[in-house]
């Protein structure tokens, strides 16, 4: 990964931390995206590990509040990380959501529709 720019979305916690972390690790510069306000703490411990295990040519990471359920807002974090960094060679579609429900009745069209934007939609727009 040494040298390469690498774009995490959902990479404030979980396994998208982990990617971004062991990206640094090996000589990556890492972007990740997150979901402004109840993942605020998480972007910015994550943040400050990526920044603490990143190699000394690589350049500081950066995290990109963003809903990624709309197509222009994929749009709008490529360009960012294209702009901040010069290119992307590798893509971790890795954010999503998780809806609990007891039944299949439980689960409403507005869930359904979240969860689809959010975890086949955006991972589309983010690779076209």
């Amino acid at each position: 990964m040494q040298g390469k720019v690498a774009l995490v979305t959902g990479g404030d916690s979980g396994i998208g931390r982990a990617v971004c972390y062991n990206f640094s690790l090996e000589g990556a510069t890492v972007a990740f995206t997150y979901v402004k306000g109840p993942e605020d703490r998480d972007a910015a411990d994550a943040l400050m590990l990526i920044k603490e295990a990143k190699s000394s040519d690589a350049k500081d990471p950066i995290a990109i509040p963003t809903d990624l359920r709309y197509e222009e807002n994929c749009k709008e974090v490529i360009d960012k990380v294209i702009n901040q960094f010069g290119r992307i060679d590798v893509l971790v579609n890795n954010a999503g959501v998780q809806f609990y429900a007891e039944s299949i009745e439980d689960i409403t069209a507005d869930i359904l529709r979240k969860t689809f934007e959010t975890n086949f939609f955006a991972y589309f727009f983010m690779a076209r």
